[in-house]
């Protein structure tokens, strides 16, 4: 029976996991797919069963808290049976309360600092069109690789200079501006920029 209640758990939990991980939406209700607003009497109803609704997922534990609980009671009670000796019965009370206190004290602050964590979608390409860039290799043929700040973190890309500029010499550390991108390709169009101007350092 322990061993059941641990697979399940963490059985749970991996299902969990795999998608908020991946940037998809989570599973058994949690962040799911939004619906589209209810419309006339249904949309009233909805409303009027709001606070209730609120109070119940108030209370009610998360399918995470109940998947992480489930895993640990059946290590618990596992390991009472077989490490300890005891009888099942006594197992199963005594398995209870260092599975409530593993989960509050240990999972929950874990598994919040995960999601915390969770990988965000990044803002669009077109968004750096007219930022600075800098050249981390020397430019060969027009073409070399640029650093620039993105979402807060420095990224490099391939970088081609404009048609006007191809023939121009692009020493490593000098700075650019990104004047096109090709988000399909994550490359973009870079021109010189003029010694004392500036759109902003990509630090």
């Amino acid at each position: 029976m322990f061993l059941t209640l641990l697979v399940v758990g963490l059985v749970g939990l991996g299902l969990m996991a795999v998608p908020a991980f991946g940037g998809h939406h989570h599973l058994f209700g949690i962040r799911g797919h939004g619906h589209a607003p209810l419309a006339g009497h249904h949309a009233g109803v909805a409303q009027g069963n709001a606070p209730s609704a609120g109070l119940a997922q108030r209370f009610l534990p998360s399918p995470r808290a109940v998947f992480s609980l489930l895993a640990l009671y059946g290590a618990f009670g596992n390991a009472l049976v077989h490490a300890a000796h005891l009888a099942r019965g006594s197992a199963a009370l005594l398995a209870i309360a260092p599975a409530l206190a593993i989960e509050w004290i240990v999972v929950r602050p874990i598994w919040n600092l995960l999601y915390r964590f969770q990988g965000q979608a990044s803002a669009p390409l077109e968004t750096l069109i007219l930022s600075e860039a800098e050249a981390v290799t020397p430019f060969r043929n027009g073409r070399g690789l640029v650093a620039t700040v993105r979402d807060g973190r420095r990224v490099q890309l391939s970088a081609r200079l404009c048609e006007a500029q191809a023939a121009l010499p692009i020493a490593f550390g000098q700075r650019l501006r990104i004047e096109d991108v090709d988000a399909r390709r994550e490359c973009v169009t870079v021109s010189v920029l003029p010694d004392g101007k500036s759109t902003g350092h990509p630090s």
